[in-house]
């Protein structure tokens, strides 16, 4: 970003000089922030300056408002490495490719769902290659790292390949976790994966779902798994961009 000069607004420079006593460590993480008080008799100018300021600030995510505790400098999440090898099949141990990204950044890894037998929608059905209207077991996942939430999603499967099949309803059994070790269950060999990445900002649902403060983006992931032709399961993932970092492998 910019800094901010003398020619730009008071309410510039006093975010500018703000970020960089953040950046610097100045205002360590969970630090408080001076009031509003405090910061207009240090700058010379009134509360309504000042305030605009820390909205700056609080757009860019730097800080957090707590009712009647005050204004701090955030905590900055743990940073979780989505690497493309996570789709690779595995033999034996931890089949949730989810799971294995938790537990390789020494977090706790769980989840909550719900899921429901539905008809697909016409997105739905164009990206598993079936008519509007088919059923569709449809799946709503909230992905959990020490308890803390890190990504959403909501997947479809084909109800004609999962229906009456003990993966029926993907965390209905205490059976194997992950969509390639579900489906190689029943014979479905996955042996590829597409992925489609975009990034914009959280809506006011998101922000309440995963914890995602003002100024904050999420990525979007349009995913979907294939055995040799045919979709068998396809998803949309909502992941904080301030949490995950994207690795991609890519054979040459």
């Amino acid at each position: 970003m910019t800094p901010a000069t003398e020619d730009q607004p008071l309410y510039l420079r006093i975010a500018d000089a703000l970020r960089q006593q953040i950046a610097d460590g100045e205002l360590a993480e969970g630090t408080r922030i001076p009031s509003e008080v405090k910061l207009a008799e240090t700058w010379g100018t009134t509360r309504p300056t000042v305030r605009q300021a820390l909205d700056v600030l609080l757009t860019e995510g730097l800080i957090t408002k707590q009712a009647t505790r005050g204004t701090f400098v955030r905590r900055r999440p743990a940073i979780t490495v989505r690497s493309s090898t996570r789709y690779q099949r595995r033999p034996a141990g931890e089949t949730s490719p989810f799971a294995r990204d938790a537990q390789r950044e020494g977090a706790a890894p769980d989840w909550v769902w719900d899921t429901q037998r539905t008809r697909a929608e016409g997105r739905i059905a164009d990206r598993l290659g079936l008519a509007v209207g088919e059923h569709v077991m449809k799946t709503r996942y909230l992905f959990r790292a020490d308890g803390r939430p890190v990504q959403a999603s909501v997947s479809w499967e084909p109800f004609a390949l999962v229906g009456g099949t003990d993966i029926e309803e993907p965390e209905g059994t205490d059976g194997v976790t992950g969509v390639i070790a579900r489906m190689d269950t029943i014979g479905v060999h996955v042996d590829r994966v597409t992925e489609l990445v975009r990034a914009r900002p959280a809506d006011d649902d998101e922000r309440r779902e995963l914890d995602v403060p003002d100024g904050v983006w999420v990525m979007t992931i349009e995913r979907t798994h294939w055995a040799g032709g045919r979709a068998v399961e396809t998803a949309d993932i909502t992941i904080p961009a301030d949490r995950y970092a994207l690795a991609y492998e890519i054979p040459v």
